[in-house]
């Protein structure tokens, strides 16, 4: 479902900043959902086993281009764990023809800025262009891709940025509470790993350990090159293939991981922590990227109990029990099953209550399922947040290649169907299949809780 910032989970869809529709907006969104499903988009498979997702739009002068890889913090091991990271944020700083600094200037003049994301899955570079600057934006991300140094000088000074990351990570409540839920859920599985890795290993990790995870995945065969916008299919097929026909190899298996445990009782886990309320975090194992149906009728399910002003938890926790400031029940699609997360932050000392309060509700929910009403509000905000995603040239170019990561490109032109297709039994279905109590995880963080023993 919806995004949120690149290394807190979210339902299905790969991280954006959310926006929260008005009423007014909303009603528009409704009228029009039929319109919010992006068309299917041309996918083409190079000789070198690159792929390249294209759609053309000519409704206005501008491309949206992504490179997505197969290189997130899931290929990692505890060892080098923020490598990916690492990479993340070094590929565009020297290359044998481009000085640091030079692609940045080179893309501003363009009028265009360059973003860069990491997550569990994938390693993900985008930027907006005019359509006339389109082969120019193609040659500097095909240098940065194939020809990046990581210069020792480089590396240096982007592991104290990092290790500031790292810091500021751990002052954030919701993602501590995601981290600890994640290594309850997934054990020894990658999974379980920080996306920015931890203090100690981003310490460690070497110029070295930054090439050969680079050479390992960096590869065609684990690339999609996306455009959505206004060019010529033929001449960016053209383009596209002189830039990287040059670089080969397939990417080498990801290293056997662990089978992530199956959990046959409730963990717990609680922690003092100096923040300025009480969190609770509770965390299922959901399905696989494969898995289309249960991941929509899923999404349905968590934006009704957490997406938006109309969600159960503000709605009913916060708005009319005071029991929580603000929560969220968040999902991403990932190839292996995904974490199913509800986070809360407590009024007073409510956490307990407000525990107590969310089991209940899911449980309900499990016997009783969800009103048609319910669904149509959730199917309604859904889609509505959906559709802000894709709205735009960059919004669409990072949707195939998000899917193009976790599971299937052509998904992304058949997400609204599956949403729509969603019954309350099938929320029902998927609410017994995840919402196990006895197969959760619990976590409590903050000022009154008292450190597990």
């Amino acid at each position: 479902m919806r995004y949120c910032g690149e290394e807190l989970p979210r339902p299905s869809l790969e991280p954006m900043n959310l926006k929260i529709a008005t009423p007014s907006l909303i009603l528009i969104l409704i009228a029009v959902g039929a319109l919010c499903q992006p068309l299917a988009p041309s996918i083409t498979k190079m000789g070198n086993g690159l792929t390249v997702i294209l759609q053309e739009d000519h409704s206005s002068e501008l491309v949206g281009i992504d490179v997505y890889i197969k290189a997130g913090s899931a290929r990692e091991t505890a060892k080098n764990n923020g490598v990916c990271h690492f990479i993340e944020h070094l590929l565009f700083s020297t290359t044998r023809k481009r000085k640091a600094g030079d692609m940045d200037r080179e893309m501003e003049s363009l009028g265009a800025t360059l973003d860069a994301h990491t997550n569990y899955d994938y390693a993900h570079f985008s930027t907006t262009v005019s359509s006339r600057y389109l082969p120019k934006a193609l040659d500097v991300f095909a240098d940065a891709v194939n020809n990046s140094e990581f210069r020792e000088q480089d590396v240096e000074r982007e592991r104290a940025v990092i290790l500031d990351e790292v810091a500021r990570r751990q002052s954030e409540p919701e993602v501590v509470c995601h981290q600890l839920l994640a290594k309850l859920v997934y054990g020894a599985h990658p999974y379980s790993l920080p996306i920015e890795g931890t203090r100690e290993s981003v310490k460690s990790i070497t110029r070295d350990d930054i090439l050969q995870f680079y050479h390992r995945y960096y590869v065609p065969s684990n690339m999609a090159i996306v455009l959505v916008g206004d060019f010529d299919k033929q001449s960016a097929l053209s383009q596209i293939g002189q830039l990287f026909q040059g670089k080969f190899g397939a990417a080498t298996a990801p290293s056997d991981k662990p089978a992530i445990p199956k959990l046959t009782k409730q963990l717990t886990f609680s922690s003092k922590r100096a923040f300025d309320t009480n969190y609770l975090a509770i965390g299922y194992l959901g399905p696989s990227g494969a898995d289309y149906d249960d991941v929509c009728a899923t999404d349905v399910l968590l934006t009704y109990l957490g997406l938006g002003y109309r969600s159960w938890l503000s709605d009913v926790l916060k708005a009319r029990k005071g029991l929580i400031s603000h929560g969220s029940a968040d999902f991403l699609t990932q190839p292996d099953p995904a974490l199913i997360s509800i986070v809360v932050a407590a009024t007073g000392t409510n956490i307990s209550t407000a525990r107590d309060a969310v089991l209940a509700r899911i449980e309900d929910i499990k016997k009783s399922g969800l009103t048609d009403g319910d669904i149509d509000r959730a199917k309604r905000s859904l889609l509505g947040d959906f559709a802000f995603q894709v709205e735009t040239v960059s919004g669409r170019a990072n949707n195939y290649g998000f899917y193009f990561a976790v599971s299937d490109p052509a998904f992304s032109a058949k997400y609204v169907d599956c949403v729509q297709s969603v019954t309350g039994d099938d929320v029902k279905r998927v609410a017994r299949k995840y919402l196990d109590p006895d197969a959760a995880a619990v976590v409590t963080i903050g000022p009154d809780v008292e450190d597990s023993k």
